[in-house]
């Protein structure tokens, strides 16, 4: 990570990707700017429950955030984009808390994990967990089969296949659970589909999913 921190600080100047403000990636006045447009759908699937976005992956300032904390590493913006799905999941914060949601972040297999450092669906659920005091699992749902990144897949189909069977989860330890996924992006929902699948197999009840941006 020292590595990538020093050829990140080279080749990638900290600077608001909203406005090009020095010594921030994302100042105040472009946060602001961002606006938040809950949206809660139903899934017509066994196991998704409902899929919540913050956000339209469409706006090009959302693009260029979610593509800097993937793909440039910047883990920085794990705090702002945390703030957006905390905003946004005020509107359901009863819920949460009257059914004891757990949140599990999506996972990434071991190779991908390797290689960026982190995984940034975790970052995001951190933050969401400690705001709400909500219980987290990071190793309760398991990537076991190395994929290619969904976002280079335009096939709805192909996405669909890609991702199938790639998830495991620990025998009984989603049993009678409510479960939050957390993940930066939905496209197809491909990824959150898969996952709610295997949790709902091994006994998990309401399973709804939170993304930054959707589109």
């Amino acid at each position: 990570m020292k590595i990538k921190n020093f050829f990140l600080d080279l080749f990638f100047p900290k600077k608001c990707l909203g406005c090009g403000k020095s010594d921030t990636y994302l100042c105040t006045d472009c946060f602001n700017k961002i606006e938040i447009n809950p949206i809660a759908e139903h899934p017509d699937n066994i196991g998704l429950n409902k899929l919540i976005s913050a956000t339209n992956y469409t706006n090009p300032l959302m693009r260029e955030l979610i593509k800097s904390f993937k793909y440039h590493f910047v883990q920085e913006l794990s705090e702002p984009l945390s703030q957006l799905l905390i905003k946004t999941l005020k509107t359901f914060d009863t819920s949460l808390k009257v059914f004891n949601f757990v949140i599990i972040p999506i996972p990434l297999h071991e190779h991908r994990l390797r290689y960026r450092g982190f995984n940034q669906a975790e970052l995001l659920a951190k933050q969401v967990a400690n705001h709400f005091n909500l219980l987290i699992k990071t190793n309760i749902l398991k990537r076991i089969v190395p994929t290619g990144p969904q976002a280079n897949i335009k096939n709805i189909n192909k996405r669909k296949n890609n991702i199938e069977n790639v998830f495991s989860t620990m025998s009984g330890a989603v049993e009678g659970k409510n479960i939050l996924l957390i993940d930066d992006v939905a496209t197809t929902g491909a990824t959150l589909i898969e996952a709610a699948k295997v949790l709902k197999s091994n006994g998990a009840r309401e399973i709804w999913a939170l993304v930054v941006a959707k589109g």
